[in-house]
């Protein structure tokens, strides 16, 4: 049947297949033996990668922070002020997606 097309059948789950490389961004993802996406890897990976790029711009803040009070005439005060905004902008944004993650988790939970 031409409304099947898209999709891969296995066994009771519904595989979709995207046709087109803008609607998701992948054609194709790859999916397990089991019929289901390595979702929860991908977004582990992301967020580990995410993570790691906040904490790359606070010990890029500190090392300028560090720069400036020992050898001032060596470091422009503009570059440390933008990297300590940069650094709590990120940092700020994390805890925000951390709270409402948990907050989304809790919601779950009290759904019983």
């Amino acid at each position: 049947m031409e409304i099947f097309k898209s999709y891969d059948l296995v066994g009771d789950a519904i595989s979709m297949r995207s046709t087109n490389n803008k609607h998701f961004g992948i054609v194709d993802k790859p999916v397990k033996s089991d019929g289901r996406s390595n979702f929860i890897g991908e977004f582990n990976d992301m967020l580990n990668k995410q993570l790691g790029q906040v904490n790359e711009l606070q010990l890029s803040s500190d090392e300028l922070t560090q720069r400036l009070a020992v050898t001032p005439n060596d470091v422009n005060i503009e570059d440390v002020m933008n990297a300590a905004a940069k650094a709590q902008l990120a940092l700020n944004f994390t805890k925000t997606v951390r709270d409402k993650l948990v907050n989304a988790y809790q919601t779950l939970i009290n759904l019983r």
